[in-house]
């Protein structure tokens, strides 16, 4: 371990207040700092940061030829919708859903929420919308596939999307025929020691995809390893490279996010781009975040529950660390 890395991380955390609660530092491949700001938690809910782990099955199966980028979305489920379709919905990809570019203003999942919270609070069975204790998984599905769009899928207009990664798990599921945690198990968990994690499911048994994958700090930093190698691992190539290249770099503008320098700095497929030129991340609500650094062959992953100031971690992450590993 390197000493001093963290050290002004560390005093900007607490002098800010931020809630932090591990970092660790990946340079050169090898694990050179990390610090606990509280006791260890083990493996925690990686909320959105469960998106690019998605992603990564994605690839995997488009280079084992199980489909391919450009294929429809509704050829991959055929016999799989028991809706009626809105307009342009025969025209969604997978690179539609891995950009969260599908057409939709706004998160299908997310509305639903909302809605069907209110009706809880209405009936009194919840004293108040977000403490209703669920997240409506098992209407995640019907959410997503009859949300009409508002935008051509081809305009290129971004709107955060779970339903986008949820049905990106439920296309990976039906061409490999198995839950998508157990597709990733020999493929990526193994090979990356991260042994039995746990990925949630809805009530069907489809992993959630959007988030529900649970990690520590330290196996979330292999994962930014993986994607900074470019999809190697040990000298293997568990990721097909031009994947992860464009993964790794902006698909889409997703400028109407618009709340910070690295909120609106674009979209690659199910990750976050970075102000800072060719960084990237891994990003999560509470701020789970594992941030790829090429120019320095850097990645800093964390684990939070910030709820107001996520973007400031960020900030000192750039600000505080990647200066020490230039």
């Amino acid at each position: 371990m390197k000493s001093g890395i963290l050290d002004s991380f560390i005093a900007g955390v607490r002098e800010k207040g931020l809630g932090v609660h591990e970092a660790v530092v990946r340079h050169n491949g090898e694990v050179v700092a990390s610090h606990q700001f509280i006791e260890p938690q083990g493996r925690v809910q990686l909320f959105s940061a469960s998106k690019s782990w998605t992603a990564i099955a994605t690839g995997i199966a488009v280079g084992e030829g199980l489909f391919g980028i450009k294929d429809r979305m509704v050829d991959l489920l055929e016999g799989e919708i028991p809706f009626e379709l809105p307009d342009g919905f025969d025209r969604l990809t997978v690179w539609h859903l891995l950009t969260m570019s599908t057409g939709h203003s706004e998160c299908p999942v997310f509305k639903m929420q909302a809605k069907e919270r209110e009706k809880l609070v209405s009936s009194g069975a919840a004293p108040q919308a977000p403490g209703s204790g669920r997240n409506f998984s098992d209407k995640w599905f019907e959410a997503f596939m009859t949300e009409p769009l508002s935008f051509d899928p081809d305009s290129g207009h971004w709107a955060y999307n779970n339903g986008a990664t949820y049905v990106l798990a439920r296309i990976i599921e039906k061409a490999t025929g198995m839950n998508m945690r157990d597709y990733l198990m020999p493929r990526i968990f193994d090979p990356l020691e991260i042994a039995d994690p746990v990925w949630d499911c809805d009530p069907q048994g489809h992993a959630l995809g959007a988030i529900g994958l649970h990690l520590t700090t330290e196996e979330l930093s292999r994962g930014g390893q993986l994607l900074l190698n470019m999809g190697k691992w040990n000298g293997k190539q568990l990721v097909p490279e031009e994947f992860v290249r464009q993964m790794t770099s902006k698909q889409v503008e997703n400028e109407n996010e618009n709340t910070d320098e690295n909120a609106g700095a674009g979209y690659g497929y199910q990750t976050w781009m970075c102000a800072r030129p060719g960084a990237y991340r891994m990003d999560g609500m509470f701020s789970q975040l594992s941030i790829g650094v090429p120019d320095c062959n850097a990645v800093i992953a964390l684990t939070s529950h910030e709820e107001k100031n996520g973007p400031e971690i960020i900030k000192l992450v750039f600000s505080e660390i990647v200066p020490e590993l230039q």
